[in-house]
């Protein structure tokens, strides 16, 4: 299902700490597309031991070996990640970089304008292009980058 009309509209400026993890809608100018990737989303995993197959989530992508096989008579503990599996299961991602809409009274002199980092999934991605004015709705998320705390909408 998708969100319409949230309200209220949450400005760029006011996306911070508190947010995280909330449901917020905000408008601006996309500026920025990624390519199409893969996110994978479940990753199957061979136990070494037994050959027995389990499906493991993985939230945001993040790669997370099994601790032990789930057949009581082997409990293995090493594994393999079968791309290729049936239970492997992947999803079309794309980030987009959205900027802030500003009227001439709310401009700042030499201030540049900020922006947030969005990631879009399945039929949402493609779905915008550099130039398009849109109104995205998410959970806010913190991503850690060499250069620090990235806020993303997801």
């Amino acid at each position: 299902c998708r969100v319409y009309n949230y309200d209220p509209l949450t400005p760029l400026k006011n996306v911070r700490a508190n947010c995280y993890g909330k449901y917020l809608a905000l408008r601006g100018t996309v500026v920025r597309v990624s390519n199409i990737k893969p996110l994978c989303t479940q990753l199957a995993f061979v136990c070494a031991t037994c050959g027995d197959v389990q499906s493991v989530p993985l939230p945001d992508g993040k790669y997370t070996l099994p601790t032990k096989c789930l057949v009581p008579e082997c409990r293995g503990r090493s594994f393999t990640a079968d791309r290729s599996s049936p239970l492997t299961t992947t999803v079309d991602w794309q980030s987009v970089k959205v900027q802030e809409l500003m009227s001439d009274d709310q401009r700042e002199a030499g201030r540049i304008p900020r922006t947030i980092e969005c990631e879009l999934v399945q039929d949402l991605v493609d779905s915008c292009v550099p130039g398009d004015m849109v109104t995205i709705t998410g959970i806010v998320k913190v991503s850690s980058t060499e250069e620090g705390e990235i806020h993303h909408l997801k």
